[in-house]
């Protein structure tokens, strides 16, 4: 008995009992997991092979305008692979357990467009670092740098504060090539003569002066 799970993982005549075996669900997620991780590697095959016929038009007469034509081919090709390949790649992050806590979405400021979503927010329920994440992505072909991070004093309603200076941002100051994306840590140095309650301040980026993120601190009693 396999709990009407196949060997290949697929649940075509799954009993709705084995909906809720973790077990089962585990097999399922595990083969679904396999086939796009094999779909991935195929795409890879197929850009290396585009990539070769590629050089090798570019070694031919360089005023033939079928190799030309072919060099736009295959340029177009590899754009297409390379998008379907990180929208997979996407995908299969997001489907494994503690996706959520890597992706980095939940904070992010646009520099090419100059926008900004979500915020971060942290808690913490004793002495030590709280640290949180914001994502910084350049759209555009061009360089930006340097990037820096600023961030301000965390209120509480009560007036109690937070310093800055007790929030490191890491890394302090860096490049953000062309295309890419930014992972930056936030981290409070939770001491303790820090009040108990909720404070709120401000993220900034050093020379984009319309962005700002809301950054949220909780430190709650310890369970304890």
């Amino acid at each position: 008995m396999n709990g009407g799970v196949t060997d290949d993982g697929t649940i075509s005549d799954l009993p709705w009992a084995t909906v809720f075996d973790p077990v089962a669900n585990a097999r399922a997620l595990s083969a679904i997991q396999a086939r796009g991780f094999s779909a991935a590697a195929q795409l890879v095959d197929r850009f290396v092979q585009i990539a070769e016929t590629s050089t090798n038009a570019a070694g031919q007469k360089a005023a033939s305008t079928n190799g030309q034509r072919n060099g736009e081919s295959a340029g177009g090709d590899v754009d297409l692979i390379l998008t379907t390949w990180w929208s997979l790649f996407g995908r299969l992050l997001r489907s494994m357990p503690g996706a959520a806590a890597v992706r980095g979405d939940g904070a992010t400021f646009d520099l090419t467009g100059e926008s900004a979503t979500g915020g971060v927010h942290l808690t913490a329920d004793r002495p030590g670092p709280a640290v949180g994440e914001v994502w910084l992505h350049n759209r555009g072909q061009d360089e930006i740098a340097p990037v820096a991070l600023r961030c301000s004093d965390l209120l509480a309603h009560d007036g109690a504060k937070v310093s800055a200076d007790e929030v490191r941002l890491a890394p302090e100051r860096f490049a953000l090539p062309g295309r890419s994306s930014r992972g930056v840590a936030l981290e409070i140095n939770v001491t303790p003569d820090i009040a108990l309650g909720r404070y709120r301040g401000m993220l900034l980026v050093e020379g984009y002066p319309d962005l700002w993120l809301p950054v949220s601190f909780t430190l709650r009693a310890t369970t304890e």
